[in-house]
């Protein structure tokens, strides 16, 4: 059965969203040898004098963290954002700051109440958004306040790094201590965590990455303005140590004018029945950047009947691609239209298309949000009306379910609770699909290797809860973040599907499953249309 590895907060209902301390001497050696190993934060100094006159042609500056990036606790509600901004103005040629998010004419990645997973999920998609090529990481107080798996907190920091260093291995990441908090059971797990930062920083530096540490411990508890964030004068602090992390890295010639941040690898998870003519099979989509929709439609697909061009079916509604989803909302079986926004409030577009015609129908908001940030919201039919319905996973795998009668203004949303209390898999790994042909969505766990270990739904926790199917593939031939699951062949059953970078498809037919019926290798199903981000299928 399902195990709880509950910690995160829970959503209820639909509701309207309503640094003089700076890089270690280490980075400072870097200009001789960027492979020197970072030292120990106390033996953080002050840029020299004759690094004070630095100039770099551009500087796009992305702060990333949580509600202290954001500013929360300032009397201005910049943090040390703006202060950073004005000792920054006169060594850039040119001088932004970057990220979704905008407060006071600057914009940053600072997310209230994030902890470092929650910027896992979301970083490699915002940062060929922005375009930075400087990230300012300060994360982790959330984590340490919430008690959330200590001693696994590093691993996940430096999963992070790594993830930002992978995207784009030119950029310059400054990585920072966290400031203390005022509660001594919080502060004696800010100073474990804190530890083991500068390692972190070492290790990449020894691959030659340009990422350096900051260290905050200027920041004392007396510049609080409560538990966790700083007043003022700890902005003050945490600017003139992120001013001084800069400072050091132009010095070592690390700031690129412009730097090559790769794409996303994979398309963002949340797409459920990608059936656009209502014939049962998943058609082959490309989700353009803004937004426009090109489609093929799926006769079998290569050597199994070929697709159609369908050319392009949406032009697009002024949102991101990668803001795009695609379920079937009114149970016609068709896939609709929607926008998911970052406060995981959906706008829906129904398909009324035909034979003869691309026709979309404005529905305007069909869900005002849970509380929930929108890469948490998945669609999938929990209860096999032929509505989907719109989740919350968890970090833990956890899910939340409301129930599509209607949606917001159509017949409203009906808050089935916990459907299912999570297996102790992350939320990446996943997914949902109908693999035994019954209309309603199973859970499924892929693995980092690609193996796949289902739960069949009978109505989930408290409503007939879950089978355990066990593993029910066992080979792929790529690692599990290219994985789908998709009816290509319309008899109901979930296939199995990866997705390569370039776009092309490989697919295992579903027979039942490993020691359920096996699959049936189809192969390459489609040579590809488009990088593989922007394939819905």
């Amino acid at each position: 059965m399902f195990l709880v590895h509950s910690r995160r907060r829970s959503a209820a209902r639909f509701l309207v969203p309503a640094v003089a301390a700076a890089l270690t001497a280490g980075l400072a050696a870097a200009a001789a040898s960027p492979a020197v190993a970072a030292p120990s934060p106390d033996t953080a100094v002050a840029a020299p004098a004759g690094q004070q006159n630095w100039k770099v042609p551009r500087l796009a500056v992305m702060p990333l963290g949580d509600s202290i990036t954001w500013g929360a606790g300032s009397s201005s509600g910049n943090g040390y954002r703006i202060a950073l901004r004005d000792k920054l103005a006169s060594h850039a040629g040119s001088l932004q700051f970057v990220g979704s998010l905008r407060t006071n004419g600057a914009d940053h990645e600072g997310h209230s109440g994030w902890q470092i997973a929650d910027l896992s999920e979301t970083i490699e998609r915002r940062l060929p958004e922005s375009g930075p090529n400087v990230v300012l990481l300060n994360i982790g107080t959330n984590d340490m306040d919430l008690n959330n798996d200590v001693d696994g907190a590093p691993a996940r920091l430096g999963h992070l790094m790594d993830q930002i260093t992978q995207a784009a291995p030119d950029m310059t990441l400054l990585v920072s201590s966290l400031v203390p908090s005022q509660s001594p059971q919080v502060q004696s797990r800010v100073e474990k965590f804190n530890a083991e930062v500068p390692r972190l920083v070492s290790e990449r530096r020894n691959k030659g990455l340009k990422v350096g540490y900051v260290d905050m411990s200027a920041v004392t508890p007396g510049d609080l303005k409560d538990r966790l964030h700083p007043n003022d004068s700890g902005y003050a602090k945490m600017a003139n140590a992120f001013y001084e992390g800069l400072a050091r890295a132009a010095g070592s010639g690390w700031i690129r004018e412009r730097v090559g941040i790769k794409p996303p690898r994979e398309a963002p998870l949340g797409d459920y029945a990608v059936d656009i003519n209502a014939d049962g099979k998943a058609d082959y989509l490309a989700v353009e950047d803004n937004g426009a929709v090109r489609a093929w439609i799926n006769n079998g697909g290569d050597g199994h009947g070929g697709w159609t061009a369908r050319g392009v079916i949406a032009t697009g509604t002024g949102a991101p691609g990668s803001k795009v989803r695609f379920a079937d909302i009114d149970g016609d079986g068709k896939a609709d239209y929607l926008v998911l926004e970052d406060n995981g409030s959906v706008h829906a577009w129904t398909n009324n298309s035909d034979t003869t015609k691309d026709d979309w129908t404005d529905r305007g908001i069909i869900a005002t949000g849970t509380g929930a940030p929108g890469y948490k919201v998945r669609f999938a039919d929990v209860d096999g009306d032929g509505k989907a319905d719109y989740l919350v996973v968890g970090d833990n795998g956890s899910v939340h379910a409301w129930i599509n009668n209607g949606g917001d203004g159509q017949g409203s949303w009906a808050d089935r609770g916990v459907i299912a209390t999570g297996t102790g898999a992350p939320a990446h790994k996943i997914r949902f699909a109908d693999i035994n042909g019954d209309r309603k969505a199973d859970y499924l766990v892929v693995e980092d290797n690609g193996t796949v270990h289902a739960w069949v739904n009978k109505g989930g926790d408290g409503q007939g809860s879950w089978a355990d199917q066990g593993q029910i593939v066992s080979r792929t031939p790529e690692p599990g973040s290219g994985v789908r699951f998709s009816d290509i062949d319309g008899d109901g059953k979930a296939d199995h599907l990866v997705i390569h970078d370039n776009g092309a498809v490989d697919a295992l037919v579903n027979r039942g499953g490993d020691g359920h019926g096996g699959w049936a290798d189809y192969g390459r199903i489609a040579t590809g249309a488009a990088p593989g981000y922007k394939v819905r299928i």
